[in-house]
């Protein structure tokens, strides 16, 4: 859905762009702080180790955690 203006948008990105690129990483970090707090708390209780790795891992980044990732070194 796309319901922002465009003269709003540049006035958002013109705030976000004020601001020192430490600042900016610091949102960035902290959002994706919150979308795994977010994962976390929807995780069902019984997963094993491996399989919560793989629900949080899915939950991220929206697509199957390789089948071979854990036989990896």
């Amino acid at each position: 859905m796309e319901d922002t203006s465009p003269e709003i948008k540049l006035i958002f990105r013109g705030i976000l762009m004020s601001r020192s690129e430490a600042e900016r990483f610091l949102m960035c970090a902290e959002m994706f702080d919150t979308a795994r707090c977010l994962a976390l708390t929807s995780m069902p209780k019984d997963l094993s180790a491996a399989d919560q790795k793989r629900y949080i891992y899915e939950r991220t980044y929206s697509e199957p955690l390789p089948e071979d990732f854990f036989s990896r070194k």
